[in-house]
């Protein structure tokens, strides 16, 4: 059978970046119409919803991606609320990858403790620079210290696996920013890195 694969979309942002062109949304983008504090509950009647609709074709799951957004502005409590949902529906196969990302500052040590007790086995921290500069022009409201903070806090919660985002080629990054920030990553201790461009 095919692997099956589960995403799960999570628009919140605390900010907008200038460059991302993913569906985002701040507090004031969204008014009453979506409540941030409840949202676990619409996406957990998606996830039975789905279920229902796959009936007998639904397979364990191989992969779940939490994507976003900024997926950790929900609750170390409602990630794992969700996740224990699509467990519940469709099992997971031996050895799932269960990731989420995450923004250097928009988690502690007590979420990613839930995180990983609850079954997340990955988390993705969208780091993008160590540059002062890069990270302002990026509209980015972490710094290179708060990155790194992060990295330590996974490590200490268990996780094995953390990735890092960096972008390349932010107008007024040098080579040594670059270099900068994959240093950044790497002494932290970080076992993937994406690197990519703005276009």
């Amino acid at each position: 059978m095919r692997p099956f694969s589960i995403y799960v979309h999570v628009p919140f942002c605390a900010t907008r970046c200038g460059y991302c062109d993913f569906n985002t949304y701040t507090a004031t983008d969204l008014g009453n119409q979506v409540q941030r504090d409840t949202f676990d509950q619409v996406l957990i009647s998606e996830i039975q919803l789905a279920a229902h609709e796959l009936g007998s074709d639904r397979r364990p799951v191989e992969t779940v991606f939490f994507g976003g957004g900024t997926p950790t502005m929900l609750s170390g409590k409602a990630l794992v609320a969700i996740l224990a949902a699509i467990e519940q529906k469709f099992g997971f196969a031996p050895n799932a990858e269960i990731t989420t990302e995450a923004n250097p500052d928009s988690v502690d040590q007590t979420k990613l403790d839930q995180l990983r007790a609850g079954g997340f086995t990955r988390v993705s921290f969208g780091v993008q620079s160590a540059s002062p500069l890069v990270l302002k022009t990026l509209d980015r409201t972490h710094t290179a210290g708060a990155a790194a903070a992060a990295i330590e806090m996974a490590l200490a919660a268990g996780f094995e696996h953390i990735s890092a985002d960096l972008i390349m080629a932010t107008p007024g990054e040098t080579d040594q920013d670059l270099r900068d920030s994959v240093d950044l990553v790497t002494v932290a201790g970080v076992d993937h890195v994406s690197a990519y461009t703005l276009i």
